[in-house]
């Protein structure tokens, strides 16, 4: 029988928290600029915040988690919403 580890269960990795962060900083940047290099370096942090969420939160496991998790799906999608906005405008 093999044995995984004694690893403590964490609220929340830390890439858990990085990816929200990367998607918290995309949106606010794309909440004040919707033209230019900033706008795009913002698309480009909230890219890498939307791949992460979606790595990091393929199985959550625990409420705190779970309430993470949908937090981090709800600013996919305002995120996609602030890129579209400034896209088009």
């Amino acid at each position: 029988m093999t044995h995984a580890g004694d690893n403590p269960r964490r609220l929340a990795t830390r890439g858990q928290l990085a990816a929200s962060a990367f998607l918290l900083a995309g949106i606010a940047v794309l909440g004040t600029w919707h033209d230019g290099p900033v706008f795009w370096a913002g698309a480009l942090l909230g890219i890498a915040g939307v791949g992460g969420y979606f790595v990091q939160f393929e199985t959550p496991r625990g409420v705190v988690q779970w309430l993470l998790a949908a937090v981090g799906l709800c600013m996919v999608f305002m995120f996609g919403l602030q890129l579209l906005i400034g896209a088009f405008a």
